[in-house]
């Protein structure tokens, strides 16, 4: 652990600095929070927050159209390719 070294209000004592730090908690770190709250407080944050369908742009919407297309016609070649392999030609 880094020894941290603050000026306080009752002078130089490296060991008061970091309980001072440590009675603190950073609440922008997410682990804590979450430490920090009790099981059915955790549930329930859980259950309030729910993501839904996302607007998409046209030009977003139609780019993901075109990767669904070539990811079905890349399976087909794909396919194609392995049949004829266990079956060669005459």
């Amino acid at each position: 652990m880094k020894s941290t070294h603050i000026e306080t209000k009752t002078g130089s004592k490296p060991f008061e600095a970091e309980a001072e730090l440590a009675a603190v908690p950073d609440l922008k770190d997410p682990g804590v929070v979450l430490s920090l709250l009790e099981a059915d407080q955790v549930v329930a944050a859980k259950q309030r927050t729910q993501f839904g369908r996302r607007n998409l742009s046209l030009g977003v919407r139609i780019l993901l159209w075109g990767l669904r297309v070539y990811v079905v016609a890349m399976i087909v070649i794909v396919v194609i390719s392995a049949i004829r392999a266990m079956h060669p030609a005459p």
